[in-house]
């Protein structure tokens, strides 16, 4: 076997002479072996092979593998202005309607009195109507020995027995031809009930509590023991009565 080395040698002085050798005097020089030809000349960059993936590695129906799906994005809506200041009133609207129905009770209940009105002689006199119990037409009494005179007496209502008083006697005011139109007003009293006998049951109205006034002070003594305070109705005068201190028989 030959040195590689000389076969360069020998093939540099053939082309300095100018001639080539004949064709059939050229000897074929044995091919060199790898190992020397890699050992003389470098090695060549290895390219890798790439397997061919076949349709079935990504399969549309793999359920290992999701197909992502593109979704175009919607456009923004264009906003109108002049239908956003229109929406933006409503809203306030009806902002204001609920904030006035939920206030509206608790002003009616808070800033209002409800007072049902009844006359005496030529008075008009009140009483709060939550110290109301009903109100019944006039109706036979048992007296009472030693019983002060503006008690009438006591009748049963439904197996309770209550004390009547006659208003008119019980303020002192003068006597009067009865008319038909006189009512019972049963009221709460401590643990029972009483009656109160007055001319005539005319109305229930609402006194703003801010206008009631206190008793004048021309009231003395048990006048002004029995009226809680003045409220104004219609252009009227209504006084309002006490009646813990009414109801009160100790009290003469």
């Amino acid at each position: 076997m030959m040195d590689i080395a000389e076969i360069r040698r020998k093939a540099q002085r053939d082309r300095q002479q100018g001639g080539a050798a004949p064709t059939g005097d050229v000897r074929r020089e044995p091919r060199p072996e790898p190992s020397l030809l890699a050992a003389d000349a470098p090695s060549a960059p290895v390219v890798p092979e790439f397997q061919e993936l076949s349709d079935e590695v990504f399969a549309p129906d793999d359920p290992a593998l999701p197909v992502p799906v593109f979704v175009p994005e919607a456009a923004p809506p264009v906003l109108d202005p002049l239908a956003l200041i229109l929406q933006g009133r409503r809203a306030a609207l009806v902002d204001d309607l609920v904030s006035d129905t939920e206030a509206e009770p608790a002003r009616e209940t808070e800033n209002y009195l409800e007072v049902l009105c009844f006359r005496v002689a030529d008075e008009t006199y009140g009483i709060d109507i939550m110290e109301l119990k009903e109100i019944i037409k006039p109706r036979e009494t048992t007296e009472v020995p030693h019983s002060p005179p503006f008690i009438a007496g006591v009748l049963s209502l439904r197996g309770i027995i209550i004390p009547v008083f006659i208003l008119r006697e019980r303020l002192g005011l003068a006597d009067a031809v009865a008319r038909g139109k006189e009512r019972i007003v049963v009221v709460k009293h401590g643990e029972g009930l009483c009656g109160l006998l007055v001319d005539e049951v005319t109305q229930v109205v609402k006194i703003p509590v801010a206008t009631i006034e206190h008793p004048p002070a021309v009231l003395d003594g048990m006048d002004r023991e029995f009226v809680n305070g003045i409220g104004r109705h219609d252009g009227g005068i209504i006084i309002l009565l006490q009646l813990e201190k009414v109801l009160d028989s100790a009290l003469m």
